[in-house]
């Protein structure tokens, strides 16, 4: 009888000392840092902002300057950058890996079906790769609050790795609305919703 008093109260002692933050840790590496943006968040900025998510994270990023290309250019809270250009993320500087198109004056809302371009990668680095970005299908309908939505879809081919990834762009009544792209073969994809305030 006394051992099995005397084991409990060992038991209860030991857990005592055990640093419980580590579990906080354990949930965080599992768990996803989640921004929810509804009508109050959108009302209480001031700029323009994007909500970028992957698997694991959102970041908010804010319209910092739009250049005389088009390009938008977004900072996060970190000082990271994404330049967007009809959606289509052109350069970033500050992530977990990086992309830099050479040529800004290509656009996804080209007639054409396919555009060329040249890239740069970093981490992992690839200098001046070719870059295809090829229309598959093009999508148009009436959301319910009666938008004219278009939603285009293309494959991003890199030959010199290898690397095809699927990505769409939607806009809502010819302003850009949401994206999904992959700006690494290593990384998850990004999903960019797009709040422009006027």
């Amino acid at each position: 009888m006394i051992k099995r008093y005397l084991f409990i109260l060992i038991f209860f002692n030991s857990c005592s000392s055990i640093d419980y933050s580590y579990f906080a840790d354990l949930k965080n590496y599992y768990s996803k840092n989640k921004i929810l943006v509804d009508q109050s968040f959108i009302d209480e900025q001031d700029y323009s902002f994007i909500k970028v998510s992957n698997k694991k994270n959102d970041a908010v990023f804010i319209l910092l300057n739009i250049d005389q290309f088009g390009v938008h250019e977004w900072v996060g809270s970190n000082y990271e950058i994404i330049k967007t250009k009809d959606g289509l993320i052109v350069e970033t500087i500050g992530l977990e890996s990086d992309i830099k198109f050479y040529s800004y004056d290509i656009s996804i809302l080209e007639k054409t079906l396919s555009l060329n371009s040249e890239i740069d990668l970093y981490n992992p680095d690839l200098i001046f790769a070719n870059i295809t970005l090829r229309r598959n299908s093009t999508t148009t309908y009436k959301n319910s609050q009666g938008n004219k939505m278009n939603v285009l879809q293309y494959t991003r081919i890199v030959p010199e790795i290898g690397w095809k990834a699927k990505e769409s762009y939607t806009f809502k009544d010819g302003v850009i609305y949401k994206s999904i792209q992959e700006i690494n073969p290593m990384l998850d994809p990004l999903e960019i919703k797009f709040y422009f305030k006027y």
